[in-house]
């Protein structure tokens, strides 16, 4: 007779266990999944607009008969990137605001370690935004495309954009975290957020195009190969892309010195 022996299932690390926990409390609510109808409506709009939006005398924008045309269409599948960032902070304002961050803290004194596992977690989630936004904008155009005359579809671009608008959202998701520790009061974050992404940082990408493509919007243009006004390009994919991850480590440090210091309670 003999015994037969079985490997121990592996135990997660302590790390694991701190980024689960904060998945799961970021999907024990509605608030992920309101936010994520909120990504769908928000690509379909910007779909819609790109194919059938007539064209404005005196605005040089490129039309679909164009590859850059093309590109903006399917690059709109990265919108996601605003609800990302507004998670990331409502995420973290709200816990400070419940304060059931403190409890957190009693349980893992490490605040460094929270903070990173916080980060992480909303970085999956906002992935998952990007991938929901990229599935959802890419089937849209493709079934409205056939209704204007276009381009040919730049389908060696396509899975560059998909994976720069993911990249993109998870990094948003971060940078949002950071932004709710450090300014704290949620209705100032989400108000400064909004105005910020959707209003000034707009007109500076479209107006100082030099100055624009260094901002976290900008950057994330180049990184979905978007064509700006009268042709504007913007930053290489790859210096593109270490611009949004330079912007998630600093404003995430930042956070993580922020939370050393401060009374959470």
């Amino acid at each position: 007779m003999t015994a037969t022996l079985t490997a121990p299932a592996q135990a997660s690390t302590p790390r694991q266990r701190l980024v689960s926990a904060e998945i799961l409390k970021v999907t024990s609510t509605k608030m992920w999944l309101a936010m994520l109808i909120g990504v769908v409506l928000y690509i379909g709009i910007g779909v819609i607009a790109s194919i059938f939006a007539p064209t404005q005398p005196g605005v040089d924008v490129p039309t679909l008969e164009t590859e850059p045309g093309m590109r903006n269409l399917f690059a709109q599948a990265g919108g996601a990137y605003v609800f990302a960032i507004v998670l990331g902070a409502l995420g973290m304002t709200q816990e400070l605001r419940h304060q059931t961050l403190t409890s957190t803290f009693l349980a893992e004194p490490r605040r460094n370690k929270v903070m990173i596992a916080k980060m992480a977690a909303y970085g999956v989630i906002g992935a998952i935004y990007g991938a929901v936004g990229v599935a959802f904008g890419y089937l849209l155009a493709f079934a409205l495309l056939p209704l204007k005359d276009h381009a040919a579809v730049p389908a060696d671009a396509l899975w560059q954009i998909a994976g720069g608008a993911i990249l993109g959202c998870a990094l948003f998701a971060v940078v949002g975290v950071a932004l709710g520790t450090l300014i704290r009061n949620q209705i100032a974050a989400i108000l400064g957020i909004l105005v910020w992404v959707l209003l000034i940082e707009q007109l500076v990408v479209v107006f100082l195009p030099a100055v624009g493509k260094w901002l976290p919007g900008g950057a994330l243009f180049g990184v979905l190969q978007t064509t700006g006004f009268s042709g504007t390009e913007y930053l290489p994919v790859w210096a593109a892309s270490l611009v949004l991850i330079g912007y998630a480590v600093v404003f995430g440090a930042l956070a993580a010195l922020t939370t050393q210091r401060r009374d959470v309670t």
